[in-house]
C-alpha cells in the first residue's frame, strides 16, 4: 500500500465499554493509523498503529484555539464534533508522513479498511465520505494537501459556527456544503480543479430498531443477512445512545438505547475475541456461537 492514511479521535473522559473491542479492530488494519488524543491511560488493548496521545481536554482546545484563532471553549464533549474537520490542520505537525488524514468515532468495529480505500481508489479522490449525501462524520478522510486540510475555512461563518455553545453539525452537513451543491464554495472557485470527492453510502449505521447481529472475526466484518458482503464499519452509535432518536420512525427523544439496558454489555473478554472473534448487536458484544436476544 502506498498512500499511509491517518485518523484522528478526540475523546475525553473514562473510555467506553467497548474500547478493547474498538482497538482489536484497529489492529488488523496495518496499513491505517488511528491517534486518540484523551485524558486517559492508554486501553488495556495497545497496538502499534493506534497512538495515544494524553493531555487535557483544556489542553486540547487550547490547541485548537491556538491554530484556529478562535476562543474555543465548548460547553460540553459533543461540541468537539463540529471543528473535526479542522483537526488535520490542528495537528498538522503530527500528519507529515500520511497521505490521507481524517476524522472518525469511536463507537466503531471497523472490517478491512484498506479494501474499500485501496490505492486505486486513493489515487483518485481528495475526500471520501461513507454517506452519499453528506460528509460521514464517523469517517472521513482528506487528501493531506494544504487545501484540503483548510477546506473548512470555506464553511459559511465557520469561526461563529465552531465557537457558538450550541452543536452545529459543521463536521457533517457544513462541510458537504464546501464541497457539493449550489454554494459549494471550494468546488465553484477551484471549478475543474476543484477537489474530487467520493461520497458514497457504506449503509453502517443500523437504525434504532435494527436487531440484526454483525459479526468481525480476523479483521472481517459482515451482519447475519449479508454474511458473504464484507463491510468496512459499523457504526452502533443508536445501540447506546438516543441522541437522534427523535428523527427516527416510532422513536421519541427520550427512548432508552437497547444498550443502556444492558446490565453487562461485553459478554467475552476481548482477548478471547481475537482469538474467536464476536458479535454486535442491540443485544451486547458477544461470542460467535452465541445467539443474540436483546433484552
Amino acid at each position: 500500500m502506498k498512500h499511509r492514511i491517518a485518523i484522528l479521535i478526540p475523546y475525553f473522559g473514562a473510555w467506553p465499554a467497548w474500547i478493547n473491542f474498538f482497538v482489536e479492530s484497529c489492529r488488523w488494519n496495518r496499513d491505517v493509523d488511528w491517534f486518540l488524543f484523551s485524558d486517559n491511560d492508554p486501553p488495556d488493548n495497545r497496538c502499534s498503529n493506534v497512538r495515544h496521545v494524553r493531555l487535557s481536554i483544556a489542553d486540547h482546545n487550547s490547541l485548537v484555539s491556538e491554530a484556529l484563532d478562535i476562543r474555543f471553549t465548548p460547553p460540553d464533549a459533543y461540541k468537539l464534533c463540529d471543528v473535526r474537520p479542522a483537526l488535520p490542520f490542528v495537528h498538522r505537525s503530527l500528519l507529515a508522513d500520511y497521505d490521507f488524514v481524517g476524522f472518525g468515532d469511536l463507537d466503531v468495529i471497523y472490517g478491512d479498511v484498506r479494501s474499500f480505500y485501496d490505492d486505486a481508489t486513493l489515487d483518485i479522490y481528495d475526500l471520501l465520505s461513507t454517506h452519499a449525501d453528506r460528509v460521514s462524520g464517523h469517517l472521513c478522510l482528506m487528501r493531506n494537501e494544504e487545501r484540503m486540510i483548510t477546506a473548512f475555512k470555506q464553511i459559511r461563518g465557520w469561526r461563529r459556527l465552531f465557537t457558538q455553545e450550541q452543536h452545529a453539525g459543521t463536521d457533517e452537513r457544513g462541510f458537504y456544503n464546501v464541497f457539493r451543491g449550489r454554494g459549494a464554495k471550494l468546488a465553484s472557485r477551484l471549478g475543474r480543479d476543484g477537489p474530487r470527492c467520493l461520497f458514497r453510502e457504506a449503509y453502517s449505521t443500523p437504525a434504532a430498531g435494527a436487531d440484526m447481529r454483525w459479526c468481525w472475526k480476523d479483521g472481517r466484518l459482515t451482519n447475519e443477512f449479508y454474511p458473504h458482503h464484507p463491510f468496512m464499519y459499523l457504526h452502533f452509535m443508536n445501540w447506546h445512545s438516543n441522541r437522534w432518536y427523535g428523527e427516527q420512525p416510532g422513536y421519541s427523544a427520550d427512548s432508552a438505547a437497547p444498550w443502556t439496558r444492558l446490565s453487562q454489555l461485553a459478554q467475552i473478554d476481548w482477548k478471547s475475541a481475537r482469538r474467536s472473534g464476536f458479535s454486535i448487536s442491540p443485544a451486547g458484544i458477544l461470542p460467535l456461537d452465541e445467539p443474540a436476544a436483546a433484552g
